[in-house]
């Protein structure tokens, strides 16, 4: 088993944890992102999560250790090796419906996808229309 966190925050905040730790500028660029506001003023309102114990972990650990604190999200965000990429494609995790698979969305979108699935403005059957062959979410405008 990769990683070893076994507890995660219990928050109503969406949670972003890093799994990767072989590049903290890279890092801390797309931490920055997503923290930023865009033009209207929204924003993502994570957690984060930066501990080592977390290296490689897995998706299902993550959203298997969330699912264990009293209060969660209904979306897990993961910096993972690839989310370091160009554009910073995160991975989403379903935290409400175990059976749907994870997709990636860009990091200057993920205010999108956390505003709208916490609030119920959307569901993540929505978000998961919108994605390309490659399972990523751009984001529309």
């Amino acid at each position: 088993m990769y990683g070893c966190i076994s507890t995660l925050p219990s928050t109503t905040d969406s949670l972003l944890v890093r799994t990767t730790f072989a590049d903290d500028d890279t890092w801390w660029d797309a931490l920055s992102v997503v923290l930023t506001e865009n033009e209207d003023g929204f924003r993502a309102y994570v957690e984060v999560v930066d501990d080592k114990a977390g290296d490689n972990a897995d998706w299902e650990h993550l959203r298997d250790a969330v699912l264990l604190t009293v209060e969660h999200a209904t979306v897990l965000f993961i910096v993972d090796g690839d989310a370091l990429g160009p554009d910073y494609p995160i991975p989403m995790v379903d935290l409400n419906d175990l059976g749907q698979e994870p997709f990636r969305c860009f990091a200057s979108r993920l205010w999108s996808v956390d505003n709208d699935l916490n609030i119920v403005n959307m569901g993540w059957e929505e978000f998961s229309e919108d994605i390309d062959a490659g399972a990523l979410f751009k984001g529309s405008d």
